[in-house]
């Protein structure tokens, strides 16, 4: 059952099916017979992804968010956002010296934020980066909305090549899924293994996610 990381406990959401052949599972968000929870080494990433998700997301078997807390479960949080609150344990992680706290989010001309927009270098304190998961829509409203995102720096990513996520309809052409936006900030910080440890994974969980859709099992 899938867990979600609370101020002071963790809540179980149910994922929707994307079949009504099968039921879901709820670590992977996958059919269960295409279940992909053991298909992966686990990693561990020096930087820290600290996932701001909207609690829709907690349902959509198609978020990525989940597969990031998987494979890199020491190194990667989720948090509910709540328009009338901030998550606790997040803000505590924030006001922390020993990290070096960026919010990820889509390059956009605007003189404020512009100002706050920085070129992302390694330093000796540990990188966090706080990744806003909903429709962008949803991480528009999010990054708007929360207080405690206003004085921190923004890192944009410029990948090289479009997104492969092709799972929902009316997404923003251009933008980066989840797991993507971590993977190119995880090459970023130079951790260029792992980042491809976690793409492959990604990859495995859209070739799923299709079959799935259709009710096929994808054979090892």
């Amino acid at each position: 059952m899938r867990m979600i990381k609370g101020d002071k406990v963790d809540k179980i959401y149910k994922v929707k099916q994307i079949t009504s052949l099968y039921e879901s599972c709820n670590e992977c968000g996958l059919p269960i017979i295409n279940c992909i929870c053991n298909k992966t080494a686990r990693v561990r990433t020096t930087a820290k992804l600290w996932i701001l998700s909207s609690e829709r997301e907690f349902h959509r078997p198609s978020n990525t968010a989940r597969l990031l807390k998987l494979i890199n479960p020491d190194s990667t949080d989720i948090f509910l956002w709540e328009r009338t609150k901030g998550p606790e344990q997040l803000m505590e992680n924030i006001s922390k010296e020993k990290y070096n706290v960026f919010v990820v989010f889509p390059t956009e001309s605007n003189e404020e934020l512009d100002r706050r927009k920085v070129e992302f270098e390694p330093t000796d304190r540990i990188p966090a980066f706080i990744f806003l998961d909903g429709t962008w829509k949803e991480a528009r409203r999010i990054f708007r909305k929360s207080d405690y995102l206003k004085r921190l720096p923004i890192v944009s990513i410029e990948p090289n090549n479009g997104s492969n996520y092709d799972l929902r309809r009316g997404a923003a052409k251009g933008n980066l899924c989840t797991i993507e936006a971590a993977i190119e900030i995880l090459r970023m910080n130079g951790e260029i293994e792992t980042s491809q440890t976690i793409e492959n994974y990604f990859n495995l969980f859209i070739k799923s996610y299709k079959a799935g859709v259709s009710g096929h099992e994808i054979r090892s």
